[in-house]
């Protein structure tokens, strides 16, 4: 199995601690596919942001609808998450 450095939620400060608070109040949680990018705040930021647009942002979409595209993708995928 592959390994990924990643800076724990203890470990966080500055941008990316700021990042992760607001994924934990949002969410409840720090995802795995956000943790990855913790040595890279930035590119965090960036991925958050777009995550928020595709999710959140102006669409015909329900935001079930949208859960639903994103579960079959992953499916389709052979993501386990």
């Amino acid at each position: 199995m592959s390994f990924v450095q990643t800076v724990s939620y203890s470990e966080a400060d500055g941008e990316l601690k700021a990042l992760y608070d607001q994924m934990l109040q949002r969410r409840g949680r720090i995802s795995n596919v956000m943790s990855v990018n913790s040595l890279r705040p930035h590119i965090m930021r960036t991925l958050v942001a777009h995550s928020r647009s595709v999710m959140e942002g102006d669409s015909g979409l329900s935001p079930a609808e949208r859960q639903m595209i994103a579960t079959v993708v992953s499916a389709l995928n052979r993501c386990q998450y």
